[in-house]
């Protein structure tokens, strides 16, 4: 995925940070998605030619070994000048939530594709990142913790590159989100020693969306963040 670099950041040099056409949920898709979208698209399937491609611009097929992939996640923010989004891939050899993943944030330069090691020190406090929509939605206005602290911040898949990477400790959402905005991510947490949970249990089968809430963390910290945002 590495040598995708050059190519990824020339794209993203090519494409101003402008609103592009609506999808069909309402949500905005601009020229640098679907530049993305065709340019991996392309190389998966050159590279992995028994691969199912699975994306938020190509959702038909549902098959193993499967390619999820985000071209651009965090749209919002990237139409906003906010440099919080990023380039998703997760591969999965079969349902088993097990695999390789790989995140890329062309504004920072940040490249997540090796996982920081957990580490068990306990703290008085731990730092975790929500997105901004749930933020300004107001979803976290009645939490009360001096234990837990919150920071909103952009792309799912960007919270959970900085997570795999030791940056934070936790990463929340209260909202669905499907395969292809987690995958890259949640799989470099995993080879971490971070859990993902969805709905109250941990996931180990690949499915196309999960449920609130969702919650990646250390095994140890799950129990307290689970009651925190039931």
């Amino acid at each position: 995925m590495a040598g995708l670099l050059p190519q990824i950041n020339e794209l993203y040099h090519l494409h101003p940070c402008a609103p592009g056409n609506l999808k069909q949920d309402g949500t905005p898709v601009t020229s640098l998605d679907l530049a993305l979208s065709v340019l991996i698209e392309n190389m998966s399937a050159k590279d992995y030619p028994d691969t199912t491609i699975y994306s938020e611009e190509n959702y038909s097929l549902w098959d193993f070994p499967l390619m999820a992939i985000d071209p651009l996640d965090g749209t919002r923010e990237y139409i906003l000048n906010r440099p919080e989004w990023a380039v998703s891939i997760g591969h999965f050899l079969s349902e088993k939530f097990e695999g390789e993943g790989w995140v890329y944030n062309p504004a920072t330069q940040e490249l997540f594709n090796e996982a920081t090691s957990v580490n068990e020190i306990k703290k008085h406090k731990y730092e975790g990142e929500v997105s901004h929509s749930e933020w300004n939605n107001g979803l976290y206005k009645k939490l009360k913790n001096d234990k837990f602290l919150l920071t909103p911040r952009g792309s799912i898949a960007y919270k959970l590159g900085r997570l795999s990477s030791g940056k934070i400790d936790f990463v929340v959402s209260l909202t669905p989100k499907n395969i292809w905005d987690i995958a890259g991510g949640s799989l470099l947490c995993q080879k971490g020693g971070y859990k993902f949970y969805s709905d109250g249990k941990e996931v180990t089968k690949v499915k196309q969306c999960y449920q609130p809430p969702l919650i990646w963390c250390r095994e140890g910290l799950f129990s307290e963040l689970s009651k925190l945002f039931s």
